[in-house]
């Protein structure tokens, strides 16, 4: 299935869009000479260093939901919840440099964006639409269309496009986060309930290669994200969104097996409202935050990367309401969903909203400020004490 083609918007994709800098207003010609001129530049160290500490993005209905960092263009790609739009985002220059738009996706109130990851191995970016029923009715029905695409930078085209429901034949669903391993296989985790589906390098295959079991209760929540690490990506953590167990998988198998290997961790500190996983380029696969909506970012480390166990070295907050900074009044009413590295030297506590009241006529609220906090001090720091 191929969809038809997507829009690129620029300082018009948002009624109430507000720059952060007047004066940076890219044109799409502008925007594509400056990516070309930066794509393939290099990997992890080549991009310039984020110095900003904890920042706010002035965005109209941003809402993120989870984020990846391009290390080939130095660049952060959001996946806009309520939108569905994918919010390409240039830290050195505090502003964005576009905004992709998908036709019967964005804007329709029936189809959420939060998924979005570049490929280590490709430099593609891969795109998750999910259907928005799972998450309205906690899983009690798991009907719509949900979609993943290969999207390539370079060139700015939709390589192809897989109709995920036309695999479950809508029998489960509550899909969230993607990883890729070097063969070019793409995993989509499902939480209603626990599910992985295996996409094919070219997008011709889907295989259902993690449950659920056709007695499988949709209302009980299962994984929530991914994490694929190892020169290979053939290690691949999982995390359950009920109880925030940390699961570890084998890329190569044919299919996962039916009972997950859990990984250890000691102390055995859980939490029962995690979302998506996250392993920073920057600490080499040895550090995964963990993303708690209420309790912040969860700090697990193991040391040797083989995650055969792994250690709770503490939990970072979201900065406290009242605190001195604007930040940490930004991130009232928020929930924090993932974390995100940009640039090659700081890590970001990803927030959202997931009960503004929407604008009338629109399928998200008002809001326009969105927090970034910095947390890389408080995992060197934890890391230093562990």
């Amino acid at each position: 299935m191929h969809l038809p083609s997507l829009a690129i918007a620029f300082l018009g994709s948002c009624p109430l869009w507000r720059p952060a800098l007047a004066s940076v207003s890219p044109a799409a010609g502008s925007w594509s000479h400056a990516l070309a001129k930066r794509h393939h530049r290099g990997r992890h160290d080549d991009c310039p260093l984020v110095n900003r500490g904890s920042f706010i993005i002035n965005q109209c209905q941003q809402y993120p939901e989870n984020a990846d960092w391009d290390e080939d263009s130095c660049l952060v790609y959001f996946g806009s919840l309520w939108n569905a739009t994918v919010a390409i985002y240039d830290p050195y220059i505090d502003d964005f440099v576009a905004i992709l738009e998908f036709p019967n996706v964005t804007r329709t109130g029936t189809e959420h964006i939060g998924g979005v990851t570049w490929d280590r191995f490709s430099s593609l970016i891969t795109i998750l639409v999910d259907s928005a029923a799972p998450w309205a009715t906690a899983g009690a029905d798991v009907s719509g269309t949900n979609l993943l695409l290969k999207w390539d930078p370079s060139t700015q085209t939709t390589l192809w496009t897989v109709n995920l429901t036309e695999t479950t034949r809508g029998a489960y669903g509550g899909f969230q986060d993607i990883e890729t391993d070097k063969r070019g296989n793409t995993y989509v985790v499902g939480t209603y309930p626990a599910s992985i589906l295996r996409v094919s390098a070219n997008g011709s295959d889907v295989v259902p290669w993690y449950g659920p079991p056709q007695t499988a209760n949709t209302t009980v929540p299962g994984l929530g994200g991914l994490v694929a690490l190892g020169p290979e990506g053939n290690l691949l953590l999982a995390n359950d969104a009920g109880n925030g167990s940390i699961y570890r998988l084998d890329t190569r198998a044919q299919l996962a097996p039916r009972t997950l290997a859990q990984v250890p961790i000691r102390p055995d500190v859980r939490y029962n409202d995690t979302d998506a996983i996250y392993a920073p380029p920057l600490y080499n696969g040895t550090v995964l935050l963990v993303a708690s909506h209420a309790a912040g970012i969860q700090v697990l480390v193991s040391r040797d990367g083989s995650w055969s166990t792994a250690e709770h070295l503490g939990t970072i907050p979201n900065p406290l309401r009242g605190t001195p900074g604007a930040v940490a009044d930004a991130t009232k009413g928020s929930v924090v969903t993932a974390a995100v590295q940009a640039g090659p030297n700081a890590v970001y506590i990803i927030d959202d909203w997931l009960a503004d009241t929407w604008v009338e006529g629109e399928v998200a609220g008002s809001r326009t400020q969105f927090p970034m906090p910095d947390i890389t001090a408080q995992i060197d720091a934890l890391l230093r004490l562990g």
